[in-house]
């Protein structure tokens, strides 16, 4: 049994990366399959790089615009654009084993059950990484969320729990087509969403098979301004907005005392972090940055119950259900 892929690549201003991932791709061994860039940004001159690379280029690229900002509205772009039956996403930062495409062709050939699957992200560091990373890399060895990297396992996986990033993924299309597509995330700078954790969480809801692929193999390319606390804090306060965004999601919105009750509760479980991360701030053994990201976020989830308070628009976000239809 073989299954046909689409790799869909969404791209948001950094023309440099998306042509390092394009030419990355050029080793995949697997044959045949489609590549989708959708811009983000809709950006003429992109267009025609892409085009440039596609007059040499063994495997060319199918190039979407998609002005509607949102990387949720870029990947269901190339959904729509996309002819697959297993659909592939990554990120523009992303490099790859030449393997890669080959190991879910064949995991999902394999395991006709299996509706989604994700594999290692490791780490390819463009400025030799601080020295206080490390150690705090080390309480999270399996998984680490703030860089994308993940590789709990040395051998195939399949369960009803399984966890991909966006980075590197894979699933049915006709399954992302019956749960509703990615929910929303970045918008910009702006974070309002679960994105993909959000997808993983609706596989879960309803016991479906995720696997995970180790020979699957991505590697995300992490520059120097994303190895800082300023950096570590912004993805931490993302989280926070998830947090209230997903609790709110699935049981709906409620009415403002309710709100009210929310963010007090919050500033109570918080106060002590809030507190500890003034005297701690800029201490980077791993103890003090977890205190000092913890804050973060409760702050952040503080902040979205307020404007979930004030905003008419961001409550009616936050209930939307489908938004591979509806953007």
């Amino acid at each position: 049994m073989s299954v046909a892929l689409s790799l869909i690549v969404p791209t948001y201003r950094r023309p440099g990366d998306l042509l390092r991932c394009l030419e990355s791709l050029q080793a995949q061994t697997l044959e045949d399959f489609e590549l989708v860039v959708v811009d983000n940004a809709a950006d003429a001159e992109l267009a025609a790089r892409v085009d440039d690379f596609n007059g040499q280029a063994r495997i060319k690229a199918k190039y979407v615009a998609e002005p509607q900002l949102g990387l949720h509205n870029a990947r269901h772009a190339g959904v729509r654009a996309a002819t697959g039956d297993v659909l592939v996403f990554t990120d523009d930062d992303a490099t790859f084993d030449p393997d890669w495409l080959v190991a879910y062709a064949r995991a999902f050939a394999a395991h006709p059950e299996m509706v989604a699957a994700g594999g290692p992200a490791r780490p390819i560091w463009e400025v030799p990484p601080p020295d206080w990373l490390p150690a705090y890399m080390r309480t999270h060895p399996q998984m680490f969320p703030i860089l994308s990297l993940l590789e709990p396992y040395r051998e195939f996986r399949l369960s009803p729990d399984g966890y991909f990033f966006g980075v590197n993924m894979a699933i049915r299309r006709e399954v992302l087509l019956k749960v509703g597509g990615f929910n929303p995330d970045s918008f910009g700078s702006a974070w309002l969403g679960d994105g993909e954790t959000g997808l993983n969480r609706k596989l879960w809801q309803r016991g479906l098979l995720v696997g995970y692929v180790p020979e699957a193999i991505v590697y995300h390319h992490v520059p120097a301004e994303r190895l800082t606390l300023e950096y570590f804090r912004r993805r931490e306060a993302n989280d926070g907005a998830c947090d209230i965004y997903a609790r709110f999601h699935d049981s709906g919105v409620p009415g403002k005392s309710a709100l009210i009750r929310t963010g007090a509760a919050i500033a109570m479980e918080s106060t002590r972090d809030w507190l500890a991360s003034l005297v701690l701030r800029g201490r980077t053994d791993p103890r003090s940055l977890r205190v000092q990201l913890r804050a973060v976020r409760a702050w952040a989830r503080l902040e979205y119950v307020w404007r979930l308070l004030t905003s008419a628009e961001l409550r009616e976000l936050v209930s939307r259900r489908d938004w591979l239809q509806s953007n």
